[in-house]
């Protein structure tokens, strides 16, 4: 198995309050390299993994585009796609990574489930960096965690 580790700039401001991409790291059977027009393409015997601070994101085919360092830019992830944060999962047919931003983007019968909560939907991007999902045409089953429950009951209590 290839391990490479890409992109090592760390998530710190830079000048101008912008935020340099987060570092990236790469886990396939298979890497082909198109130096020249800054490409890679990974396969997975079973799945690739491309993992960012807390998110993995698997696949059987990684696309990615990597700026003049080789760090990873977008990367786009094909068949049997995963994407794993704590305990959200995301399922999808395609999803698109940019790194700059920290965004996932999920098409492709989007689904994603927060413990007993189901939403599926027609478009869902993940904002990494602020922990946030958007689902477009979502429609599903919002269950509330214990944790929620015991917030809404404390709320009740308060006078």
């Amino acid at each position: 198995m290839i391990l490479l580790a890409l992109a090592a700039a760390t998530l710190a401001a830079s000048p101008g309050g912008r935020s340099r991409p987060a570092k990236v790291q790469v886990d396939a059977d298979e890497v082909q390299y198109q130096y020249q027009d800054r490409k890679a393409v990974f396969h997975g015997r079973p799945l690739v993994k491309l993992t960012r601070e807390d998110a993995v994101l698997t696949c059987r085919r990684l696309d990615t585009e990597n700026d003049e360092e080789g760090g990873i830019r977008r990367a786009v992830c094909t068949g049997d796609v995963k994407l794993v944060r704590g305990p959200k999962t995301a399922t999808c047919e395609r999803a698109t990574f940019d790194n700059a931003t920290g965004r996932v983007v999920c098409t492709g019968n989007p689904v994603l489930r927060d413990g007993e909560s189901v939403m599926r939907g027609q478009l869902l991007t993940y904002d990494l960096d602020a922990d946030r999902v958007t689902m477009s045409q979502a429609r599903g089953t919002m269950v509330p965690t214990e944790q929620q429950e015991r917030r809404t009951a404390r709320k009740k209590d308060a006078p």
